[in-house]
């Protein structure tokens, strides 16, 4: 199937240069490891919203989202002290936060089946999606929810942050080859679900 002309599901908007959100940021890493406490709260106003758009991308929820970005944050204050500057920051930073996706994500499943909330052949959960969300936005997470977490985290990495499949793989501890495949299929499915959202008006 091909993708809504409006609304393409494999490339969203062209992301901000990897190369310049990492130089951006390693420059207040930098302060903060010298012991400059001014340099926390441009560091936080800069990373907050990728951190946040990472969480979102991975888990899928906004609510889920806004909850593990607020607790990667503080996890990263915590841990820069263990970043090695001699290597870029931003892959680091991105796999401290597919870490805890993924532990948030393996907490929640356990949750779930301990409560008999999960049952065999069921479809998606339902996204938290606030009334004033884009149209386009709603309808790209619940298309995300339909991936499987590997699939959603190399689109996510490689579509949606714009790293080379290369760099996603090192930050997921994959091999190139298995982020490859995964964003095919990921971009595969969003293009089915999001048509057939067109389609029919809705998934079921």
């Amino acid at each position: 199937m091909q993708p809504p002309q409006s609304r393409p599901a494999d490339r969203p908007a062209s992301p901000e240069p990897a190369a310049s959100r990492d130089q951006d940021s390693q420059s207040w890493v930098r302060r903060l490891r010298l012991g400059e406490r001014d340099a926390l709260g441009p560091w936080y106003t800069g990373e907050y919203p990728r951190v946040h758009r990472l969480c979102l991308g991975f888990l899928g929820s906004r609510a889920d989202a806004e909850d593990l970005a607020q607790n990667a944050m503080l996890h990263l204050a915590e841990q820069l002290h263990h970043w090695d500057v001699a290597r870029p920051y931003e892959p680091w930073r991105n796999r401290l936060v597919v870490n805890l996706c993924r532990d948030h994500l393996r907490q929640e499943a356990r949750r779930a089946h301990h409560e008999q909330q999960a049952a065999e052949g069921a479809g998606p959960r339902v996204l938290d999606r606030p009334h004033q969300d884009m149209e386009a936005r709603e309808e790209l997470e619940v298309a995300l929810a339909w991936l499987a977490p590997r699939e959603r985290e190399a689109w996510v990495l490689v579509d949606m942050e714009g790293h080379p499949a290369v760099e996603a793989a090192e930050q997921l501890g994959l091999a190139a080859s298995s982020v490859r495949a995964s964003l095919s299929l990921a971009r595969r499915k969003l293009r089915e679900v999001l048509t057939a959202r067109q389609n029919q008006g809705g998934l079921s």
